[in-house]
């Protein structure tokens, strides 16, 4: 009789990641369910890839299984990723006590598995990947009732039917019979079963390397998507941890809700307007061990995209999403670490529970940069459809962002692909109004040279006065010294805060009450009144709207014009400059 050990389920993965890798491009392409992002091919890649790196090569089924399970939580990403996770778990779990197996022990537990994604699902679309994952399921039953019990016939024949589940995907979702293609998901699990044909059949695979495979997207779609952020969190499972509560729970806050559970570990993917409240939420049933927001709405928008240039910020600008929105404009968040769980500037966490988070931790928060391979990542993404990308990073006097920004633009700087750096001098609303004036720019398509000219001169002319409610959060945060804050905190000091010509921090003066900052604050935009006057200006704060809307009457009839835009300031800034901020920026005539 014939055995499957884990030696053989290894290579089982291995043949299948191979076979993905190989179709990457393919499987984007025809992404058009549940969103069409362009991003299965990359998001199954990525779960085997992980596979393939973390998991430990084991002769006991069982272990086999174990090392492969937890590798594709840890790794799974997008939709299609995390139910091929489940799968991976769903066998783990049926495999109890299995040092090897028949093949017939291999379809129960195959069987079983499709229980446990189906439950891990709350909304299951049939017509996608888990329709063909069933399919299969049930043709290995089938097959092996009829007493085919060699390992290679029962996994050839069962491939013929999983092949003809697929053909009829696009008969039974609209969208795929819309566009005449089959679902992204389910051609890629088919393509993971002609890897297992492959290793029986002893083919040779060579090996591809994941970064070197090139993607271009040829297809288009522009199909309604209601959810913007494709959200998922890895989250070590607390001990009263309850599946269905959490499903109940996660519901409300969007769809395409996916829970898949190891034995300690659960990572769950939705589609949902807000991200940072599914985090939020998340914390009440463990500890966040990974993050992942992408913005849908946006990867839909550029790759549709006619135009050749974009441009990119960082998350320390402070411009509004709809702005963001409306123009396309991507930004890269800065991470913030609190208590020991790194989040996404702006996307997976806001004020109110930064600080709320804040009032529980005996430890300070801290930012840090976007990784190198971060921005490497996005460059490419963007580097496939755009020919030009106009970045525009906070002062290199106030972060290393911006040497961050350059260093990964220098693999992808070439004759035909330009990545253009821009250090803005500034930060916040200053920054951000710079950002908006780049848009507009864009949208009067000025070329991409004079761009950079008006942005250099721009830059000059701009100024922020940050006006902060307290000193005790710069203190805290490290950047006040603590001698100097203790007595500026009993004292009453409300600090004033700027940037130099050169971008980097400086105290402008301070007051001991509301109205005396508000007094200084008004004799300075004057000043600037009288001689040059301001070409645009912008407010941000930190949780206190009345000031904020008292700023925005006070000068909006001082300068004439309405503000460009008012909204939160970053929660990379606010951990420096607290609750109760109010900025204002602006751009010099």
């Amino acid at each position: 009789m014939e055995y499957i050990n884990g030696k053989d389920l290894y290579q089982m993965f291995n043949y299948g990641s191979y076979n993905i890798l190989k179709e990457r491009k393919k499987l984007n392409d025809i992404n058009v369910f549940p969103v069409p992002d362009n991003d299965t091919g990359n998001n199954l890649a990525s779960t085997l890839q992980a596979i393939q790196q973390k998991s430990v090569v084991d002769e006991n089924f069982h272990d086999a299984l174990g090392t492969i399970s937890e590798s594709a939580l840890y790794g799974a990403r997008g939709n299609s990723g995390v139910i091929f996770a489940q799968f991976c778990n769903g066998l783990r779990f049926a495999s109890e006590g299995k040092a090897q197996v028949t093949i017939k022990e291999f379809a129960e537990m195959v069987s079983k598995s499709v229980e446990y994604i189906y439950d891990s699902i709350s909304n299951p679309v049939e017509g996608t990947m888990l329709t063909v994952i069933k399919d299969w399921a049930n043709s290995l039953i089938d097959i092996v009732k009829k007493n085919v019990t060699t390992i290679k016939r029962v996994f050839e024949s069962a491939f013929q039917y999983a092949k003809k589940s697929l053909e009829l995907t696009k008969e039974k979702l609209q969208i795929l019979k819309k566009h005449n293609v089959v679902d992204s998901g389910a051609m890629g699990f088919v393509l993971f079963l002609k890897g297992i044909n492959s290793y029986y059949n002893k083919e040779a695979i060579e090996e591809v390397d994941y970064e070197e495979i090139e993607i271009t997207h040829t297809d288009t779609h522009d199909e309604f998507v209601e959810f913007r952020y494709c959200t998922e969190g890895l989250v070590q499972a607390n001990k009263s941890f309850n599946k269905t509560e959490l499903r109940n729970m996660l519901e409300k806050y969007g769809d395409s809700l996916i829970i898949a559970k190891g034995l300690n570990i659960f990572r769950i993917h939705i589609h949902t307007n807000n991200p940072e409240i599914v985090f939020e939420e998340l914390r009440n049933y463990g500890k966040i061990i990974t993050q992942k927001v992408d913005n849908m709405k946006l990867d839909i928008a550029l790759t549709n995209s006619k135009r050749t240039r974009v441009i990119l910020t960082d998350s320390i600008a402070d411009i509004p999403k709809e702005i963001l929105h409306k123009e396309n404009i991507v930004q890269i968040p800065i991470n913030l670490t609190v208590d020991g769980i790194d989040y996404f500037d702006k996307l997976s966490i806001n004020n109110k529970i930064l600080f709320d988070l804040i009032a529980k931790t005996s430890e300070y928060p801290t930012t840090s940069m976007p990784s190198v391979k971060y921005v490497e990542n996005m460059y490419k993404r963007l580097l496939e459809t755009f020919d030009e990308l106009i970045v525009i990073a906070v002062s290199s006097n106030l972060s290393g962002t911006y040497r961050i920004f350059t260093e990964a633009a220098n693999k992808f700087n070439e004759e035909d692909k330009k990545i253009h750096i821009v250090d803005s001098l500034s930060n916040s609303v200053s920054q951000g109004l710079l950002v908006k004036k780049a848009s507009d720019l864009l949208n009067d398509n000025l070329s991409t040279d004079k761009i950079i000219e008006k942005l250099e001169e721009a830059k000059k002319k701009t100024k922020v006065f940050v006006c902060l409610n307290t000193i005790k959060y710069a203190t805290m945060s490290g950047r006040v010294p603590k001698v100097v804050g203790k007595i500026g905190e009993f004292i009453g000091m409300r600090p004033i805060m700027s940037l130099n010509e050169e971008g980097k921090g400086i105290g402008f003066g301070f007051a001991f009450s509301k109205n005396g900052i508000t007094k200084k604050i008004k004799k300075l935009i004057k000043k600037e009144m009288d001689s040059d006057g301001i070409e645009s200006f912008g407010l941000v704060h930190c949780m206190n709207d009345s000031l904020l809307n008292e700023y925005k009457e006070i000068f909006t009839e001082m300068i004439g014009k309405e503000p460009e835009y008012v909204t939160e300031v970053s929660s990379a800034t606010a951990i420096h400059s607290g609750i109760g901020t109010v900025a204002i920026g602006y751009i010099r005539k």
